[in-house]
């Protein structure tokens, strides 16, 4: 159904209609009192009402938009079912995953093209409002997903993941590789500072990696974690491109989010962003402290559950912290998907992957840290340990070249607004 249809067959109100021969009667004599006011002229009247930016607010329209919803269940989906094909050898669940992804990429007839230009649309008339906006790149963030699956397929040998489905796929990537860095809205994302640009990041490594370029992928991590995470974490932990939203619980565990997958996908391509620091000295495992710190104030509590059990998969928990944490909220964590994925084993890079290993190979040296391989980037900005001093605010990268930065579409904010966000002292933990 288009956007402004309706099911029903009239505007009016459904009532018993008169016969169609007999028209309304006139009144001879009129019974109102004339208007004192003229006809306005038509150039005189609005003939639009722009949309208003409301910060954490959804405008009910995109309720009629499928697009979003149907990436984010696909996306899923593929997972699950190419978990489970690896894990039963059941066809039915590779098929499941064949169908899905010609359906929703390669098919001619309903697949998507390899681009997001119409993503996140704002309405309204001229040539502005015929294209999308850089914040629809986000509505594709499963794409992770996607790549895992096929992986998953492709290491399994699936008869269902046939050489002319890995051609059509690649083909696509490789189309949508080069959107995301040459179109207008793909360098306007990758532009931003928040989590907008942190899956943005992890969209194009994904897809660097699902295509072979390796080399490619590792470069596009480094220079996140070189670059724009320096300015992302606070000494404290606090995430100030992200608190400073009107749902900063949510967007401070979003970003996050996307922190975990890039260090994720740096894990998988032999690379330790685990212990990579801001400017600040903050880490990942800094960031979730804070948030679990500070709680979510009436906000979802749920929306940090995944994100306890990868740092205690990365990082380790020798004071059973986050297990605590879990078994408090979630009694059931250790039977939840976020659980499966996250196990220390499946991060051999991380300091609790490289401890596992240690372990294995010999268990006398239980503990150890093993992070003299770190492939960490050396930050331009040399940051320190956050527990040794306080480093001094200085307004991030982003602000160089603009007064303020865009965190959504119309929606700015100052360097001056975020600076005592940085400021912050680090909170008590009362969470061990």
């Amino acid at each position: 159904m288009l956007p402004g249809s309706s099911t029903s067959t009239s505007d009016h109100v459904v009532g018993t209609q008169a016969p169609a021969q007999a028209p309304a009667k006139t009144q001879t004599k009129a019974k109102c009192t004339p208007s004192p006011t003229k006809s306005i002229a038509p150039s005189a009247t609005w003939t639009t009402c722009p949309y208003v930016v409301r910060d954490g607010k959804v405008n009910p329209d995109t309720d009629m938009l499928v697009g979003p919803d149907s990436a984010g269940s696909m996306s899923q989906s593929v997972l699950y079912n190419a978990i489970a094909y690896t894990l039963q050898r059941n066809t039915g669940n590779s098929q499941n995953v064949a169908q899905a992804i010609d359906i929703f990429f390669l098919s001619t007839t309903t697949g998507m093209q390899p681009n997001v230009n119409f993503g996140q649309l704002v309405r309204g008339p001229g040539k502005a409002h015929q294209v999308g906006t850089f914040t629809g790149i986000l509505d594709l963030r499963g794409m992770v997903k996607v790549v895992n699956a096929i992986q998953l397929l492709r290491n399994a040998k699936s008869p269902d993941w046939t050489p002319a489905r890995e051609q059509a796929m690649t083909n696509w990537m490789k189309s949508y590789i080069s959107w995301l860095q040459t179109s207008d809205i793909g360098k306007s994302t990758a532009s931003k500072a928040n989590n907008h640009l942190t899956f943005y990041v992890s969209q194009l490594a994904a897809a660097k990696y699902f295509i072979g370029d390796t080399k490619g992928a590792s470069a596009v991590l480094q220079n996140y974690f070189k670059n724009q995470f320096l300015d992302q974490v606070a000494q404290s932990g606090e995430q100030p491109f992200e608190s400073v939203r009107t749902r900063p619980f949510h967007y401070r565990c979003f970003n996050l989010e996307a922190m975990i997958t890039n260090a994720k996908l740096g894990d998988q391509l032999g690379l330790n962003f685990w212990t990579a620091k801001s400017k600040y000295g903050a880490t990942i495992q800094t960031a979730l402290d804070y948030i679990l710190t500070v709680g979510p104030k009436g906000e979802q509590l749920s929306d940090v559950f995944p994100h306890v059990a990868a740092v205690s998969a990365a990082y380790g928990d020798p004071k059973g912290k986050y297990s605590a944490f879990l078994q408090k909220n979630v009694n059931s964590y250790k039977s939840q998907p976020f659980w499966f994925y996250d196990q220390s084993s499946a991060l051999p890079n991380s300091p609790a992957g490289k401890a596992k290993r240690s372990d294995d190979d010999d268990p006398s040296v239980s503990g150890q840290d093993t992070s003299s391989n770190s492939t960490e980037p050396t930050n331009r900005a040399n940051p320190v340990d956050s527990a040794s001093m306080a480093v001094p605010f200085a307004c991030p990268a982003v602000f160089d070249d603009a007064p303020s930065v865009e965190l959504e579409d119309g929606l700015f904010v100052t360097c001056d607004e975020l600076k005592p966000f940085f400021e912050m002292p680090s909170p008590v933990d009362t969470t061990v």
